[in-house]
């Protein structure tokens, strides 16, 4: 594989004396997105610490002030990826209400959350490193339990209100959740294709639900 080369990156916030905690803010964050487009170029193992801190124009010394190793700046990648994609997607005013317009809504905003391109980043690079970083991967994953355990409630409200027949709550919400952003993420992934346009992304998420509901309903009895 090809070892990235140093591009021309905006120098880190500098200051004379000792930074104030803001620009020591600045500079974590500065090392900590310029460390993320290389290793998305290329992988962990070909980027060197000299090659972060010449590509982000900060010393060595700079550098391990804030990280002990690369392998704990590549853990705060990822920690700051998927802390930037735990915005809630369940709030008081769609947990409840009419099942299929609920759905709709928020398997619209999974979809276009999963499929940003910063969340397509964050995934190839937490699948190419996971057999490395398990741990990572593993809390990685639980960000997207913790989202199918609020659907889940919404399954269970809609249970209980006779919108859709009883069943595991939790299971049915891994379903969806897999059929309006999971699938279409993983299937991006690997075929490298283009985020699709919201008005393509609303008629996909809109079929899905309507064919999902489809199975969670009670069918009218048969009469001979």
């Amino acid at each position: 594989m090809t070892v990235a080369k140093a591009k021309p990156s905006k120098a880190a916030p500098r200051s004379s004396g000792r930074p104030t905690k803001e620009q020591a803010g600045r500079i974590t964050d500065h090392i900590v997105e310029v460390a993320r487009g290389l290793f998305l170029e290329s992988s962990f193992e070909a980027i060197s610490v000299d090659l972060i801190a010449a590509t982000a124009r900060i010393s060595k010394q700079t550098f391990y002030a804030r990280f002990a190793s690369k392998e704990a700046l590549y853990a705060a990648v990822i920690r700051k990826g998927t802390n930037d994609l735990l915005k809630p997607a369940v709030t008081d005013s769609n947990r409840d209400g009419p099942i299929e317009a609920t759905l709709v809504k928020l398997g619209l905003e999974l979809s276009k959350r999963a499929l940003a391109p910063a969340a397509i980043a964050l995934e190839r690079l937490v699948m190419a490193e996971a057999h490395q970083f398990p741990e990572l991967a593993s809390a990685y994953h639980g960000t997207g339990l913790h989202v199918r355990e609020q659907i889940a409630g919404i399954f269970t409200n809609a249970m209980r209100d006779g919108q859709i027949r009883s069943g595991d709550a939790s299971f049915i919400a891994e379903q969806f959740v897999y059929a309006v952003a999971d699938g279409p993420v993983r299937a991006m992934v690997l075929s490298g294709k283009i985020v699709k346009s919201e008005k393509e992304l609303r008629e996909r998420v809109a079929a899905a639900v309507r064919l999902f509901l489809d199975g969670c309903r009670d069918r009218p009895a048969r009469h001979s």
